[in-house]
């Protein structure tokens, strides 16, 4: 990336329409240079360091580069100077010092491409649509009107409010979003990712971190190899999967989920229920008002507990292994109705305890499957 941004560079011709200002500061220099463009159809700046873009009314283009330069004296610094400056022309504003980038650019920018080689970007303000790319750096956008596609090779990535479409890809950063109005895409090779309110639907995926989101207007599909998953609320399905953490879904319309290794807690949900876990406990509280489809919730090892509407007709199929003296289903519901089952592996025998209960004159199937632990039907 950095070989391509200083080709982009010397293709570019000088400013005439710079003001370099030159200050002692400490033991070196502070170089600041403040130029303007004419109005002109911007597309791309491209910045070797840190990089600040804001939207301002208006059509012309301003920019301030400021530089810290060790030299022994104000020639020296004067004659390298023409390093720090920008360069411009095809739509492109470059710079190649490495210092901080200052740049204001009409508002009504409908494209516009922020590119950084070991640097911060930092862009607001903006109606159309932004694509970030930095190489190294963190990213913070807040208020971009149109879509918005950011690429980081390690950097973290910080959303405010976007209007349009997201799409994010990170190498290892961590993610935030605020408040998001359209459908949202989010990768990341190792950080958590952390999102606000989304208005459409929302993938999010992540290597080795957790992932939250408050809110998505639509379908949910969030995956991680080794951390949490936390969606509190969603106006559709909801997919997820954890390789190596706990669970937690809340008002959902429809819920898959598995997790290997850790607990699975479903909180007003509805309509059909795939919840699976090989080591950990289900707890799913099925909300009232609205209908539950056939569901299967299962643990490899863990218990199970299930709240039902004092008022929801559904029929219950429940299976597990353990003593029946030790009661491993129980109902608050009347007429559960237990049989045990001896099965033989080998040498060894097994047993299992199944479970019917038709709640309210039954319903859709809820089955319930768990080894070793206690499966509890609560009246809610």
């Amino acid at each position: 990336m950095r070989i391509f941004a200083l080709l982009i560079l010397t293709a570019l011709s000088s400013l005439a329409s710079e003001q370099l200002d030159i200050r002692r500061d400490g033991t070196g220099w502070l170089v600041t240079v403040t130029g303007s463009l004419p109005p002109q159809a911007l597309t791309r700046i491209a910045v070797v360091g840190d990089v600040t873009v804001r939207g301002k009314r208006g059509n012309g283009i301003r920019y301030t580069i400021t530089q810290k330069v060790i030299a022994p004296d104000e020639e020296s610094v004067r004659s390298a100077a023409q390093f720090y400056r920008a360069r411009a022309g095809n739509g492109i504003l470059a710079f190649y010092q490495s210092g901080a980038v200052q740049v204001e650019v009409p508002r009504a920018t409908r494209s516009l491409t922020v590119s950084s080689v070991g640097g911060t970007i930092d862009a607001a303000d903006l109606d159309g649509a932004l694509r970030a790319d930095a190489a190294a750096g963190r990213i913070v956008l807040d208020r971009i009107a149109g879509d918005v596609e950011i690429h980081s090779n390690g950097g973290a990535a910080s959303l405010g409010s976007i209007g349009g479409v997201v799409r994010c890809f990170s190498g290892g950063g961590s993610i935030r979003a605020i408040r998001i109005s359209g459908p949202a895409y989010f990768e990341t090779n190792g950080g958590d990712i952390r999102l606000g309110e989304v208005g459409g639907a929302v993938t999010a995926l992540t290597a080795a971190g957790g992932i939250q989101i408050d809110q998505a207007g639509a379908k949910v599909f969030a995956d991680t190899l080794g951390g949490p998953i936390s969606i509190l609320r969603a106006l559709g399905m909801v997919v997820a999967s954890s390789s190596g953490g706990p669970i937690e879904i809340g008002d959902a319309k429809s819920v898959q989920c598995r997790s290997a290794s850790g607990m699975i807690r479903l909180n007003n949900v509805s309509g059909r229920l795939r919840a699976a876990t090989e080591r950990g406990s289900i707890v799913a509280e099925i909300l009232a008002g609205r209908s539950l489809e056939d569901s299967v919730l299962s643990t490899g090892w863990g218990d199970i507990t299930v709240w039902i509407p004092s008022d929801m007709g559904v029929t219950i199929e429940a299976e597990t292994s353990g003593s029946p003296s030790r009661r491993p289903i129980v109902s608050d519901f009347s007429g559960l109705r237990i049989r045990n089952q001896r099965t033989s592996f080998g040498p060894r025998e097994a047993r299992r305890v199944v479970a019917l209960e038709e709640i309210n004159g039954g319903g859709p199937r809820l089955r319930l499957t768990g080894s070793g632990g206690r499966i509890e039907i609560k009246r809610k």
